[in-house]
């Protein structure tokens, strides 16, 4: 609404327009004069009218300010608006953005903790599995030393029978020596051969028997091999038996 001029409206007169011409007349000279009384009395109104120009000059004012206040409520509610929704689009796109950042961590870090964990896993059967087998190897070097000990008990005990029978051997061979003076150192020599050959044959290895055996064969326990034959077998020369393990005897 643009500021009107209070002369575009018909309803008011301007200050120097009069309601009706004034009265002229013509004398005889040819000159027109004006009546002045009539001109003056009919300038009059016109002052009545400024004050009701003014008036509605007045409220065209206030209308005026009016508008332009309402205008600019308008403007400023539109422009707050316009702002409202810029900085609601901005945060968005700053929450969008930062929560884009943040999934992409959060997805990163939780691919890492399945993959520790699962490495975890993997070290836990491991574990497991070297303590088992552990224990299966600590079984069997129980196992084991209990066998060596029972084959040294064994061994023992045949040195002790072979070292009775020698013993016996001797014992008789003292009881014949009086009836045979004349033989004697010969006899004597042959019998320390023969026993001596005995005791050999008894220790010599089953396989080359040219070393003497040295070697306890499992599961049978037969002290039948020497340290250079051992490794090379397979069964036990002496039963046959597969072998699935053995000891070396150390004798001195």
């Amino acid at each position: 609404m643009g500021f009107v001029s209070p002369h575009a409206d018909p309803c008011f007169l301007p200050l120097y327009n009069s309601p009706a011409a004034p009265a002229t007349a013509v004398s005889g000279s040819g000159r027109t004069t004006v009546n002045d009384v009539a001109v003056a009395g009919e300038r009059s109104p016109p002052l009545c009218l400024f004050g009701d120009e003014v008036g509605v000059f007045s409220e065209h004012l206030q209308q005026l300010t009016l508008d332009v206040d309402c205008l600019l409520r308008q403007h400023t509610e539109k422009v707050r608006v316009e702002v409202a929704e810029r900085w609601e689009r901005l945060i968005r796109r700053l929450l969008a953005a930062v929560e884009s950042g943040t999934v992409t961590r959060l997805k990163a870090k939780d691919e890492e903790i399945a993959r520790v964990r699962k490495l975890n896993c993997a070290l836990e059967e491991r574990v497991n599995s070297l303590y088992a087998e552990n224990q299966m190897w600590r079984e069997v070097a129980r196992s084991n030393e209990a066998a060596a000990r029972s084959l040294r008990t064994d061994l023992a005990q045949v040195l002790v029978a072979a070292r009775a029978r020698v013993d016996q051997l001797r014992a008789a061979a003292a009881d014949d020596a009086e009836s045979c003076c004349s033989g004697e150192v010969k006899w004597e020599e042959e019998e320390e051969e023969e026993l001596g050959g005995a005791e050999w044959r008894m220790r010599r290895c089953w396989r080359c028997r040219a070393r003497e055996a040295a070697v306890l064969l499992l599961p049978c326990r037969h002290l039948c091999l020497c340290a250079a034959c051992a490794p090379t077998a397979i069964a036990c020369p002496v039963c046959n038996c597969c072998k699935n393990g053995s000891v070396s005897v150390n004798f001195c």
